[in-house]
């Protein structure tokens, strides 16, 4: 994982919703924090050095049942911003005329056909996260929170949490192709603003704030479809199971993945990923078990 550090073991890391009719719910709930995840503070690597989400591998699984006691957030659940991604053809994996970094497992490039469908316009929240929370459909995060940051990316969650709150929301986690698209555009761009090297004008990467910090704070560093945070900030789960080798007999139209695994796709790097993991194009990888201060999520349909 890239920077998204998850477990003791310290492995490396990158680390609209029509139907969502919520009515705007104020929750609280009563208690203190759990105790914080550990976090190792590793930057990006491959799998195997670090991850850029802090945490541990600690975290309790999400699977409707919620664990909410010593959880003491406020919740919003008004529906999210959503952006549209159009039908049509897309550039997937590296693109080795705009990007000299292509790892393996972004190889090879390939077009790949997608039907339409929307995406948040940035991370979940702490605040829509803790709405799911309290009405007993998501578990509690596995850190303390700062409950006065509702609109900082909801952390510290592992990935039956994520698909918990999107199926709570109405929505279902994207898959890899889906999260590359409204990353990228159609076009095989190596970042979601263009080519050129990323900068803390554009994410929130390592050398920057340090931290997490309110979704959508960086509005030049948008993808071509207006989703913002796509690269930086915390690195987000998608709905694949991750396999290295997937690309090369992966299907041309509306890939979800591989039919099992034991691992899941993370994309987008986070703050403290290198600037390599905020490519478009680079994968992660976590296990089921993975939280962390720098891994987080959005939903789409």
């Amino acid at each position: 994982m890239n920077g998204a550090s998850l477990t003791a073991s310290s492995r490396s890391s990158r680390v609209a919703y029509s139907t969502r009719y919520l009515i705007l719910t104020t929750f609280v709930l009563v208690g203190c924090g759990p105790s914080p995840a550990a976090s190792n503070g590793a930057e990006g690597g491959s799998a195997s050095t670090g991850s850029s989400s802090s945490g541990s591998g600690n975290a309790m699984g999400g699977n409707g049942a919620a664990s909410g006691s010593g959880f003491d957030c406020k919740g919003d659940a008004t529906p999210a911003d959503t952006v549209a991604v159009p039908a049509g053809d897309f550039i997937m994996g590296c693109n080795a005329a705009v990007d000299a970094a292509c790892a393996d497992d972004e190889k090879p490039m390939h077009t790949v056909t997608l039907r339409a469908f929307r995406i948040d316009k940035t991370e979940v929240t702490q605040a829509q996260y803790a709405a799911c929370v309290a009405d007993g459909a998501c578990n509690a995060p596995s850190c303390a929170w700062d409950c006065s940051k509702g609109d900082y990316p909801a952390s510290c969650v592992v990935f039956d949490d994520a698909k918990a709150y999107c199926a709570w929301a109405g929505a279902r986690l994207p898959s890899e192709a889906e999260w590359e698209k409204a990353a990228r555009g159609s076009d095989g761009k190596a970042f979601p603003w263009g080519n050129s090297a990323p900068d803390c004008t554009l994410a929130n990467l390592a050398g920057c704030s340090g931290h997490a910090q309110a979704v959508g704070s960086l509005p030049a560093g948008k993808s071509p479809y207006g989703a913002l945070d796509m690269a930086g900030n915390v690195v987000e789960l998608v709905a694949d199971w991750y396999d290295a080798a997937y690309y090369a007999t992966s299907p041309a139209s509306d890939p979800t993945g591989p039919a099992s695994g034991t691992r899941v796709g993370g994309r987008g790097g986070g703050f403290k990923s290198e600037a390599t993991w905020q490519r478009a194009s680079k994968r992660d990888w976590y296990d089921l078990t993975d939280s962390g201060a720098a891994l987080g999520f959005r939903c789409a349909l």
